[in-house]
């Protein structure tokens, strides 16, 4: 299975890697404007700091001024927590993204939305993330609390496949939204 799913994940990113930066920019635009009627919804918003050729979610920041965003934040043992987004306090994590360098974290009830990366996903919702296990295990807590918000995960319309290989840690997503529309 993880052969598999490393297969996957290396043939999804190599094809990511390949889009020129006109075409991120054109594809982001578009998958922005079909998760408007999500954020629109929303006030307290948990995205992600995308990196190289990542949709560019973080435009939502700027997009929507009046919403408050959060930003993961990870430790060992695959664990994630939340903090506010501020620009004056985003360091570069050593995987090349940033996150925040606040100790001041969030319970994630406040949340309304949390928009999910990943690498590839299916029409089932199945999900393969970068092989960490932080996203899995933090929607599998927050589940486990009783916190039912959507799950949105945002990708390039080519990183849907026919099937994702699936362990029993393996969360779904509520809604895929990719250039083309929402799944």
């Amino acid at each position: 299975m993880n052969n598999l799913k490393t297969n996957i994940r290396n043939n999804l990113i190599k094809q990511r890697n390949s889009l020129s930066s006109n075409t991120v920019r054109e594809y982001s635009d578009s998958i922005i404007k079909n998760l408007a009627p999500f954020i629109e919804k929303a006030q307290n918003i948990m995205i992600f700091m995308n990196m190289q050729n990542e949709v560019k979610i973080s435009d939502l920041i700027e997009m929507y001024p009046t919403k408050t965003f959060f930003i993961p934040k990870i430790f060992p043992k695959r664990q994630m927590k939340i903090n506010k987004y501020r620009k004056d306090e985003l360091i570069l994590h050593k995987f090349g993204y940033y996150e925040s360098s606040s100790e001041n974290f969030y319970d994630e009830k406040i949340l309304d939305l949390i928009i999910v990366p990943g690498l590839g996903f299916d029409l089932e919702k199945n999900r393969i993330g970068f092989g960490g296990g932080f996203y899995d295990t933090f929607l599998t807590r927050l589940r486990k609390d009783g916190i039912d918000i959507p799950f949105v995960a945002i990708c390039y319309d080519f990183q849907i496949i026919e099937k994702v290989p699936v362990e029993g840690h393996d969360v779904k997503v509520d809604f895929i939204v990719t250039e083309k529309g929402i799944y």
